[in-house]
């Protein structure tokens, strides 16, 4: 009686359709935003990045760089203030909307400032870093973990850093995307790399906003110049 019952269970699972994955589609910012509460602790600070001593030692000189600006009422003089597009991982910190575009072979994630868009292919397999181009975005292939979406990222232009942070083009970056509800989204991100002594790891939270449309972002070419003391020109049409 009991492998009868067996049977007909195993029977009975192979007939049920395979769960769908959450649909991620529509608009997302970050959560919470400026001036609500924080009620998920989602605004946690993000770690110093671990770089070996030989790599640390830039990013301090970075850092120190972007606090005399800051004093100074200057720019960072970083990629963002000379019109070019945040890259990876930076642009998954959502600083404005983002809207996610999905479909079972291809989601893209296209965020409001610049219009900056990345596509992940799903269920490809990432190719090694020096068989790519390396570009702002890099190459991303996703699958999914039961509910959770997995991407890895690699290939991305050295002179694109999150916080002033060096990498090399071997650079790894994995996220992991979960529904806590359905309109609430996380975003666990580890960053793997030989300039690392460990992976780098933090995570963003988003919020859904039902039938919010991106705004076109564009950035006028080199509208503001900063040169390598800091020292702001604004180049105006026509001069």
């Amino acid at each position: 009686m009991a492998a009868v019952l067996l049977a007909g269970a195993t029977l009975a699972a192979l007939a049920a359709p395979a769960a769908a994955e959450p649909d991620l589609t529509g608009s997302w910012e970050r959560y919470p935003p400026l001036g609500e509460p924080d009620l998920l602790n989602a605004r946690a600070p993000i770690p110093n990045p671990p770089l070996k001593p030989e790599w640390l030692a830039r990013w301090q000189a970075n850092e120190a760089t972007l606090a005399a600006r800051i004093a100074e009422g200057q720019p960072a003089g970083d990629n963002y203030v000379k019109c070019l597009p945040d890259g990876m991982p930076a642009m998954m910190q959502a600083m404005f909307p983002m809207e996610i575009f999905q479909r079972p072979e291809q989601i893209n994630i296209t965020q409001e400032a610049f219009n900056q868009t990345r596509r992940i292919y799903m269920g490809e397999a990432l190719p090694r870093w020096d068989e790519l181009d390396p570009s702002f975005y890099g190459r991303s292939v996703g699958r999914w973990d039961g509910e959770t979406l997995v991407i890895e990222t690699t290939a991305i232009k050295d002179n694109v850093m999150f916080r002033w942070t060096p990498h090399s083009e071997a650079m790894r970056i994995t996220e992991r995307l979960t529904l806590l509800a359905p309109d609430m989204l996380k975003n666990e991100i580890v960053v793997e790399d030989e300039y690392l002594a460990e992976p780098w790891a933090y995570s963003y939270t988003y919020r859904r906003m039902p039938g919010y449309k991106l705004l076109e972002y564009v950035c006028e070419d080199n509208r503001d110049y900063v040169d390598e003391q800091g020292r702001v020109t604004l180049r105006i049409e026509g001069e």
